[in-house]
Formats: C-alpha cells, structure tokens, sequence
C-alpha cells in the first residue's frame, strides 16, 4: 500500500515537473517576443517548439538520472521543499536545453536558416522554472494534505516492535501520500510509550481480527515463536497490509524482495545493485569521458611510456589482477612504477609511501598520480567505472570478507579509479579498510550521476586518488 503511493507520489512529481517546465519554456517564449525587446522576425514559433521536443526527453532523463527523484519516497512537508534544490533541477534543464540547442541548430520545416536562439528566453527560462517548480510543489502537498485530512483517508496502523526508530518510520510513513496516519496500538515489553495505546500481542491482534485496523508495521526481532506466521497469515484473512523491517532479519543487510519462480512466489534477499537505467546512464557517461580523456591525455601518456622505458629495464604498463564487479577477475593497468619483479621475494604485498622499490620516475608518477591514467582503458573496456570503489588484489579480498563486514558489497558496482573514500582522504595501506568500506558502501546506497560528478570535481581539486 504504501509503497505503491510512495511510488505514485514519485512519478506524479516526475510529470508534474516535465509539464511545468515546458510551461517555462512557452512563458519565456511569450514574455521575450510580447514585452522584452520584442523582435518578432527572428523568434518563429516552430523553430523553439522544435527546439523543446527535442530538449524535452532529454531533460526528464538528465532530471532523473541526477538523483532529483530519489530523495522524493514521500510527499515532503512544506518546509522541506527547498528553494535551492529547485534551482538546481532549473539549471540542470537549461544545461540539457542549451547543449540540445547547439546540436540542433535553428531552422524552419522548410529549411531556412534561422537565427540563433534567445540567451533572453533561455535566461528567463531558468527564472521561471525555478519558481513554477517551487511553486508546483506547494500546490501538490496543499492537494495532498487535504485530502489527508479527510476521514476517509485515514490510515490505522498496528505496531509490534520496540526499537528506538519507531518514532521516525511512523513519520515516514505519516507523510506518504494520503497516509493521515492513526497509531491504534503498540505491542512491545520495552517501546516508546507516547507512540500509541500499549497493548499485549494477543490484544493487538484482536484489533486485527475486529477490523479496527488497515496496516500492520513489524519491527521487532524477538516476537514469540510462531508469531510471525500467525501476524501474516491474520493480514492475508484480513487483507490489509503489512511493512516488515530489516529488524526481522538482523543478520543481513541484502534487500529482502518477493518475485515468482516459476509461478511460485519466493522471498528473495538480493544485492543492493544500481538499476539497469541507473547502470546505462553511467556507463554512456564513462564512455563519454574516458574517451574524452584518452583523447586529452594521449600525448602524455605516450611521453611517459617512452620515459618509463629510457629510466629503467621492463615494460612501460603494469598489469595487476584485480576484484571487479560481481567479484570478476580483471586485468587492470597502470604505468610503471617499480623495479620489474618487485614482489619476487616477498610475494603479493599492500604497497607503502616511499616505497624504496619504485623508480624515481614512479615515484613521481605516484606523487601527482599519474600512474592511473592508463585506467582509463579499463573503465572503455567496461571493466571499471570512473567513479566507484577502489578496486583490490585477489589475494588480499578473501581475507577483507571474513574479516570486515559487508566488504563484498562493495562488489555490487564497478570498481572505479576515484571514490567516495579515496575523496575523504582513505587511500593507501596506512588507512582503515573498514573505514574505506563504510565510504563505499555510502557511495552505492546514495549513488546519482550528480554525486559522480560532484566526487570528480573533489578529484581534480585534490589530485587523481591515489590506489593500493
């Protein structure tokens, strides 16, 4: 029930945006050719319509992928609804419309050429969208909160739990949309006493069976044997819904989920992945930018080859055995930076600052490391993403997995040569690995394409992140 709605909230404010937007676009259309230094010859209708249809798709899934919905599970309050969020989904729609803009140049169906576009319109565009955005998010939670406010609406929710973020999941669950919700009833030894009327687990499930209640929340680890079929098996006589919190499951982190197999329906823990859309739109950015930096950087890397080779004896690029997504073996590069056959006697070890079997060249390749630009190839070749969690050593992962909780989590995305650690300054053998994998898996949970290009600009202000 709720998720559904959480849902239908997300996709009403999706297309509410896309309508508000183009609302925009026509008013700043309307508003430079009626009374900001009108000049009707060169503003013709078809040429900006045309411009906007194409814009359009584009900018829905630029929205979309730069995390503007994400944060939108539940209908925020009016005091949540930021202005400055607001401007940034303007900006991100101007971005979109002026690169669509310079990819379609003007012109008529019948192909003359037309001037180029108003800076003016696309100027009051940004303006304008920014408050209609704003102001449709008020409008929206004024519609909601109305009809949350009708008795018909209200939700009756039962609680058997007693843990101390009741309180908090209760007001998520009040801001959902048409969710006026009312606590008929908590079942814990121990809860928080001013969520509700305190009642025995027998007594709450009276409730249940009088018909007095129309959601069932479950977040307690300790019911009675038997108790959890006997809640779900009453939910499914009654038909009324029932939220079950990782609290039922304390074991794991994995995303519990229903699917059907083969006509049978499973409960299924699965990995916290990126969606296949969430997936394309990152690997279409890698592309972009790896080939834009091989491109950039080819000189270079050519000059430093040759260098590496003058310096010292072997081959210019080191290839490593690494622990990609999904825990796949990959072959990652980077240029050299060590005597050849430094690890012959030791066997595989982390690498240390001022290590004394690097080159002088290596180390000053480390230092601005440049060593990693020769990733650039792996994250082409699809084997790693520009951003994402450090890539480690086989030898080393089997031990980091018994050791460090959820640290084969982080194989849940493409490792990538920057990170969300790597940004904070945990980098190297001398840093926490279990500090490095908190970072990480923050990094999955909260991915955007946006946090990826805010990690990037952190990069090149401090430097490539340097790897172990």
């Amino acid at each position: 029930m709720f998720s559904r709605r959480t849902q239908s909230a997300r996709v009403a404010l999706f297309f509410l945006d896309q309508s508000v937007l183009a609302v925009a676009f026509a008013m700043a259309y309307v508003l430079k050719v009626g009374w900001v230094l009108p000049d009707p010859n060169t503003l013709i209708p078809e040429v900006y319509i045309r411009l906007y249809l194409v814009a359009a798709p584009f900018i829905a899934l630029a929205l979309s992928a730069m995390g503007f919905y994400r944060s939108h599970d539940e209908l925020p309050s009016p005091q949540r609804v930021r202005k400055r969020e607001m401007v940034r989904g303007a900006l991100i729609a101007t971005g979109v419309l002026i690169l669509v803009g310079f990819l379609v140049p003007p012109a008529t169906s019948a192909g003359r050429a037309a001037p180029s576009y108003s800076r003016m319109i696309i100027f009051m565009y940004t303006g304008l969208g920014t408050g209609l955005l704003w102001l449709s998010r008020l409008t929206m939670i004024a519609v909601a909160g109305g009809l949350r406010d009708a008795p018909d609406w209200t939700t009756r929710v039962v609680v058997f739990g007693d843990s101390p973020r009741l309180h908090r999941l209760l007001g998520a669950l009040g801001r959902t949309v048409h969710a006026n919700l009312e606590v008929v009833g908590v079942s814990a030894e121990q809860g928080p006493d001013d969520l509700g009327p305190s009642l025995t687990s027998d007594e709450a499930i009276g409730l249940v069976e009088q018909g007095q209640v129309d959601h069932i929340l479950l977040d307690s680890d300790d019911l009675p044997p038997g108790r959890l079929d006997e809640v779900l098996a009453l939910a499914d006589r009654e038909g009324i819904s029932v939220h079950i919190t990782s609290a039922m499951f304390p074991s794991t982190h994995l995303v519990p989920t229903w699917e059907k197999l083969g006509g049978v329906p499973v409960m299924g823990f699965v990995s916290n992945e990126l969606a296949l859309g969430e997936r394309i739109v990152k690997r279409v950015f890698d592309m972009t930018l790896s080939l834009t930096g091989l491109s950039l950087f080819s000189v270079p890397m050519v000059l430093i080859a040759a260098l590496i080779r003058i310096e010292s004896r072997g081959p210019a690029f080191f290839v490593q055995d690494r622990v990609g997504s999904r825990g796949a073996i990959f072959p990652m590069f980077k240029f050299r930076t060590m005597c050849t056959d430094a690890e012959a006697d030791t066997g595989p070890v982390f690498a240390v600052e001022n290590d004394a079997r690097c080159t002088r060249l290596g180390r000053l390749l480390r230092r601005w490391n440049l060593d990693e630009l020769p990733q650039l190839i792996n994250v082409l070749m699809g084997q790693m993403s520009l951003v994402g969690p450090r890539p480690e050593r086989p030898e080393f992962v089997g031990d980091f997995k018994r050791s460090i909780p959820r640290y084969a989590h982080k194989h849940w995305v493409k490792p990538g040569i920057t990170g969300w650690a790597q940004i904070h300054g945990l980098r190297g053998s001398d840093t926490s690995v279990a500090e490095r994998i908190e970072h990480d898996l923050y990094y999955i949970e909260h991915w955007s394409l946006g946090f990826d290009i805010r990690i990037l600009i952190r990069t090149l202000f401090d430097g490539y992140a340097n790897a172990s």
